[in-house]
């Protein structure tokens, strides 16, 4: 189909965006063709994609011992010992469990950053800012000559949030089938040409569609012209983003005027601002870890020392409570219990 929107199945592609230096750039873009209405490619079509390069123009204790007679030593050693163990496998527990939490999340960062289609490939590496010398918001931003847009008025309305975002003026021509064009060289020129007739600023991202002799089904060739003040935002990366969110959605079940909305707010959303990285979500994920052992380690030192506090504060009670009569005898046991097994 050649109609943008209004459903049909879509295919890769390849393209390549246009930089920019002190003139103007532009640069093309070539979609998959398939059959309007149809879930299938176009008969006797073929599923070559080629785009024209940017050009420039204009310029553990040991257990007790046994006790004889009346005995009631408390042995600290054997409750601390207890308490390490539990400790151990309290950090055992946890580091399983951060390791099963780590595995999990290392799954799910390679399934969003791994491999994937070449449209999916919408990631910005660049800090942009959003132009701040730039013209005042066009309304009549949209050319139409193929009476594909159900709102016009509406949709350029709603191309202001673009606009908003990167101070780029979106600018969109929908050309009708021109049979003197028939280059994609003669056509991004008549892009050009429309760029000096038609828009009186230097902070528009122009986007032309040249629709073929059979527009209904077959998807015509597209290109965009880059004011001379866009060239901060809208850089080859941006293009190539620009590209690659058209694709993905040119054969979708959107109306015109949804597509296009969709594909300018989608592109700023993503060209202002560095996307997420599986490196950075990995060093997010190292460093919250190590937080965890940190504070599970801390929790079972405390913890130890609570209970040893515990222990020795229980013993010292009941020392203090035991008459010194007993404690004598207490003494006098543990001597012969020593006797004893030294004998041995």
């Amino acid at each position: 189909m050649g109609r943008a929107g209004a459903g049909g199945s879509s295919g890769g592609s390849h393209h390549s965006g246009g930089g920019h230096s002190i003139s103007r750039s532009s640069g093309g873009h070539r979609v998959s063709s398939s059959r309007a209405g149809s879930g299938s490619s176009r008969s006797g079509g073929n599923s070559s994609y080629r785009s024209t390069p940017p050009r420039n123009s204009y310029g553990g204790y040991p257990p007790p011992r046994p006790s004889y007679g009346r005995r009631t030593t408390v042995f600290v050693g054997n409750r601390g010992g207890s308490g390490y163990t539990n400790a151990f496998g309290s950090i055992i527990a946890s580091l399983v469990v951060l390791i099963v939490f780590t595995a999990i999340m290392f799954g799910i960062v390679s399934f969003m950053f791994g491999g994937g289609t070449k449209t999916a490939n919408v990631s910005s590496t660049i800090n942009r800012e959003p132009l701040t010398d730039s013209a005042a918001f066009i309304n009549d931003c949209i050319d139409d000559e193929l009476d594909w847009f159900d709102n016009i008025s509406g949709t350029e309305r709603r191309l202001r949030n673009f606009y908003d975002k990167t101070g780029v003026q979106p600018y969109i021509v929908l050309h009708a089938y021109d049979p003197s064009l028939t280059t994609d060289e003669e056509k991004e020129n008549w892009a050009m040409e429309y760029y000096d007739a038609h828009i009186q600023n230097e902070n528009t991202f122009l986007y032309v569609y040249f629709a073929e002799q059979d527009t209904d089904n077959d998807v015509g060739y597209m290109c965009y012209v880059n004011g001379k003040q866009t060239g901060s935002v809208m850089d080859s990366e941006a293009i190539e983003i620009f590209w690659n969110y058209i694709d993905r959605y040119w054969y979708s079940d959107m109306s015109t005027d949804d597509l296009f909305v969709t594909v300018f707010d989608k592109t700023a959303d993503t060209i202002m601002r560095v996307s997420t990285t599986g490196a950075d979500v990995a060093k997010i994920a190292v460093i919250i870890i190590g937080v965890i052992v940190i504070l599970i380690l801390l929790f079972v030192w405390w913890k130890a020392k609570a209970r040893r506090e515990k222990e020795k504060a229980a013993e010292t009670e009941r020392i203090l409570n035991t008459p010194m009569q007993d404690l004598v005898n207490e003494s006098k046991a543990d001597e012969l219990a020593k006797k004893y097994d030294e004998m041995e």
